[in-house]
């Protein structure tokens, strides 16, 4: 508990910026739509927001060894609240796409700052139990921001106030906290060879999070667009996302804690192997189990799916060499940016396609090669040895602040594959 109450400054953060994250993951997607945006254009505003993130995360250890992990934090996140708030005040979709791009890097430094600040403040013999604490919070976060926007409309200017509020509120922790902030990091970002090098389950991993977890989670809210709960909507939307986000929060903390005495790689197999099984469950499975059922396999979904990210983060930094925490850290941000480029799109043009069974057979197929992967590496490498090393410590899966909705064609058949 004291290592825990050391960074509690920073986690509390982070758990107020995911607030931010989750409402505006359903809000902003459902602005554009409601501008009669086409739905390849907002998966396209969708991509600019990643490709934003990859940005940003490239060049987040120069930024971050000039200026701090304080002033990087704070002005990120001033910069991403003002742009929140101007999307209430210029509903136009060229300015939104622009916005978008500029929050994507916002977001990118934001969690550079945190989650480096973390790996080096954390020894290794406390990583199991502060990951579950740092997860479970920003799970919770991103499950009940959408509720703060239910029941309003994606263009009311209420929605982009609470945005504005809870990302101007995420900075107050980080600028009181007494902790003292790491050394600067190296200002040269990690070669993509030389970060696979040093961990290829945890790359594959992160970029796996990054087209499933951020593909199925942007057309969630579409799948539920037909579903009687809570009328539809908005409302509809964030119930979805939260019985994902519940699952999650079931085996986040028991994950964490037995990958500190399981190879790693095993127990990302496991969620995966879980997810996958669910997700091929409600493709096949979707137009007769009800509303109940889906939800209820969601929930199982959510429970392997939204568990892995930094499972794999934390393998990649026990075997980090000393002083690359932040580059290993940016080097897997920006892996997860590139998946979530196309994770949107392959998973748009899927349920175009072929409805709730192309958005959850994807998701399956995906989620079971990463399965059969993470095993043959235990085969070819052992495992990383956990004996402390210096000050290391695990990621919370920051990509899921940025999920977008991308809305399908209205024309396109068999939208939710439900009932």
């Amino acid at each position: 508990m004291a290592e825990t109450r050391k960074v509690l400054s920073l986690i509390l953060a982070v758990m107020i910026l995911q607030m931010a994250g989750g409402l505006t993951g359903v809000l902003t997607p459902l602005g554009l739509e409601a501008m009669d945006v086409p739905a390849m254009l907002i998966g396209f505003v969708a991509a600019l927001h990643a490709a934003g993130f990859m940005a940003g995360a490239w060049v987040s250890p120069r930024v971050l060894a000039a200026v701090g992990n304080i002033r990087l934090f704070a002005a990120a996140a001033a910069v991403t609240a003002a742009g929140f708030l101007s999307l209430a005040l210029i509903q136009a979709p060229p300015f939104w796409a622009l916005i978008r791009v500029l929050q994507g890097a916002s977001f990118a430094f934001m969690f550079t700052s945190i989650e480096s600040w973390l790996g080096e403040a954390v020894p290794a013999k406390a990583r199991g139990n502060v990951m579950g604490i740092y997860h479970t919070t920003g799970k919770v976060s991103l499950m009940l921001g959408p509720f703060f926007v239910a029941g309003l409309s994606p263009l009311d200017s209420r929605a982009y106030i609470w945005a504005g509020l809870f990302l101007a509120l995420a900075i107050v922790p980080v600028c009181v906290t007494r902790m003292q902030q790491p050394p600067a990091p190296d200002r040269k970002a990690m070669p993509l060879s030389q970060l696979f090098a040093i961990a290829p389950a945890a790359v594959i991993g992160v970029a796996g999070a990054g087209i499933v977890n951020t593909g199925t989670l942007a057309l969630l809210p579409v799948y539920f667009d037909t579903f009687d709960l809570g009328g539809g909507g908005t409302t509809a939307a964030a119930i979805g996302a939260a019985a994902a986000w519940l699952g999650g929060l079931i085996l986040q903390w028991p994950a964490g804690r037995i990958s500190d005495f399981i190879d790693r790689r095993l127990i990302v197999a496991g969620l995966c192997g879980v997810a996958a099984a669910a997700a091929l469950l409600i493709a096949l499975l979707g137009p007769v189990l009800g509303e109940t059922g889906i939800i209820a396999l969601l929930a199982i979904w959510g429970a392997g799916a939204l568990c892995f990210y930094g499972i794999c983060v934390a393998h990649a930094i026990d075997r980090t060499p000393g002083g690359q925490v932040a580059q290993v850290t940016s080097g897997l941000l920006f892996v997860w940016a590139a998946g979530s480029i196309f994770g949107p799109l392959l998973s748009g043009v899927a349920m175009t396609l072929a409805g709730g069974f192309g958005l959850f057979g994807l998701a399956g197929g995906c989620l079971g090669a990463m399965t059969f992967y993470m095993l043959v590496r235990t085969r070819l490498r052992p495992s990383a040895d956990l004996t402390p090393k210096g000050e290391r410590g695990a990621m919370l899966p920051s990509p899921l602040a940025s999920v977008e909705i991308v809305p399908l064609d209205p024309a396109a058949p068999d939208r939710a594959g439900a009932p």
